[in-house]
């Protein structure tokens, strides 16, 4: 009996619904009726989903149920995708209220790669304000909740679209990642989601700005799903240039195909964590290290990142600094005033100002990162951390919109109040050294919430990282969804 036979449609993953479709054990409009239906009833507190073209996405499915569509690897297979790809016909605002009437005319490169597999693209998922919180809230949209506790965040930037997975009500996803965009809300939503390599899949089309055709010196483009399986499918197909002038990535086949054959260091220390979240990921070493796995535990920050813990921060915020007016800019000095010249929202203020030469030089910094790391991957696979401070947290949305009010802002991590934009350390770990990352949620729930970890490779190891995953799929199991998105 196939696998996909025992679960409810909306249950299935990618790959499972396209066997399914492929053999006609369902119709494209049948499966695409199953999500819609889903998302009207079952979307209202948690909003998700925040644009849809029905009509459209039936008559695309329709071509496929009739034949008359291109065959591809996706044939068929509904999905929404990230409100700040621009796909012909939708709007693309990334909740920026002066970008509301903004319909695109064409898709970004990703979402046609997409379309060109046979994907049948019907809704767009919430953002935060310009994709820049981990929380997605907007003026425009407004609130997106967990749905495993709507009181809680399903995190950003791309966290519509891991809310609409763990709900069922698409099986892909396309997120995007500079700040953990991609990794922080699979982890708080319990679901799959890959941080590429840089440079792997274009991000030409991506908003904000509207028609840019360069690429942010940070920011990757990959796929969020149910399981590994579905995110290696995402990958190939994404991964390489645009449609009219494509290039081929012939990626590193995977370090190893068993579990056992894994070099696997684990590092839960150096940025504040919760305590039980951090215990939670030692447990899921102890469980590898009972499959054969090469365990090797890490007290202190791997050698690459000594002396470079607020690297990322420096970086991120020159390439966030470089597209702002300066009404903003002087926003970000107001907000760190009263702060000690070492705190975190002052070296925030002073990078977003960052001159050429001073950009250039992080750059020369960061070569020097990548090839520490390459040096570091010789002895280990895997790079086993922690996705962000915390499980998903309570909504904080009520100080305004956007980085700035974040650098006042405080979690609860473990009992301890920490900065809020000290959840940006974590993530950096992979987005600085320009490494992939895949997160995968812990076979246990932390303080009754789903948490991830994240599987960091070496710089185009993306398939390292992914098998790794993939095999941890086969010991440890699959998607849960929320209680109620059964």
């Amino acid at each position: 009996m196939t696998a996909y036979q025992d679960k409810k449609p909306h249950l299935w993953t990618a790959g499972e619904a396209v066997a399914a479709l492929r053999s006609r054990k369902i119709g494209a409009v049948e499966l695409l009726d199953i999500y819609l239906d889903r998302q009207t009833r079952l979307d209202g507190d948690i909003n998700s989903v925040v644009e849809t073209r029905a009509d459209a996405a039936r008559k695309a499915a329709k071509a496929v149920d009739a034949g008359s569509a291109a065959p591809g690897p996706l044939a068929g297979l509904p999905m929404t995708i990230k409100e700040t790809f621009e796909i012909e016909g939708f709007h693309a605002t990334a909740g920026i209220p002066e970008l509301k009437d903004h319909l695109s005319t064409e898709d970004a490169d990703a979402v046609a790669r997409l379309r060109a597999a046979g994907a049948v693209i019907w809704g767009k998922t919430n953002v935060p304000l310009a994709a820049s919180d981990h929380q997605s809230y907007n003026p425009i949209y407004g609130v997106s909740r967990n749905p495993w506790d709507t009181g809680r965040t399903v995190g950003g930037s791309s966290g519509g679209s891991a809310a609409a997975l763990a709900a069922g009500f698409t099986a892909l996803e396309l997120g995007s990642d500079i700040g953990g965009s991609i990794r922080i809300p699979a982890h708080f939503c319990g679901v799959w989601g890959h941080k590429p390599t840089y440079g792997t899949v274009s991000g030409i089309g991506h908003v904000p700005p509207p028609g840019a055709r360069s690429q942010s010196p940070l920011s990757v483009y990959g796929p969020m799903g149910r399981c590994a399986a579905d995110l290696q499918l995402g990958m190939d197909l994404l991964a390489g240039g645009a449609a009219e002038n494509a290039w081929v990535l012939n990626l590193p086949k995977a370090r190893h195909d068993r579990l056992s054959d894994y070099r696997v260091a684990v590092w839960t220390g150096g940025s504040p964590v919760d305590p039980a979240y951090a215990e939670a990921i030692g447990e899921f070493a102890d469980a590898l290290a009972a499959q054969g796995v090469r365990i090797t535990r890490f007290d202190t920050p791997p050698a690459p990142l000594v002396g470079n813990e607020a690297f990322y921060i420096d970086t991120l915020f020159a390439v966030i600094g470089s597209a702002l007016p300066a009404e903003e800019l002087e926003a970000y000095a107001a907000a760190a005033t009263g702060h000690p010249p070492d705190s975190l929202p002052a070296r925030v203020a002073r990078a977003t100002r960052s001159s050429l030469a001073g950009y250039a030089a992080l750059v020369e910094r960061q070569e020097a990162l990548r090839q520490a790391w390459r040096d570091w991957f010789r002895d280990y696979d895997i790079l086993l951390c922690p996705v962000s401070m915390t499980v998903a947290f309570p909504h904080q949305t009520e100080d305004g919109h956007g980085p700035v009010p974040q650098m006042a802002r405080v979690l609860d991590v473990g009992g301890e109040m920490r900065p809020y934009l000290e959840n940006l350390y974590w993530p950096g770990v992979a987005t600085q050294g320009l490494l992939p990352a895949t997160v995968r949620p812990l076979p246990s729930q932390v303080r009754g919430m789903p948490a991830g970890v994240q599987s960091i490779g070496v710089e185009f190891g993306d398939r390292t990282t992914l098998r790794f995953t993939e095999l941890c799929d086969e010991v440890f199991g699959g998607f849960v969804p929320p209680p109620g998105f059964d």
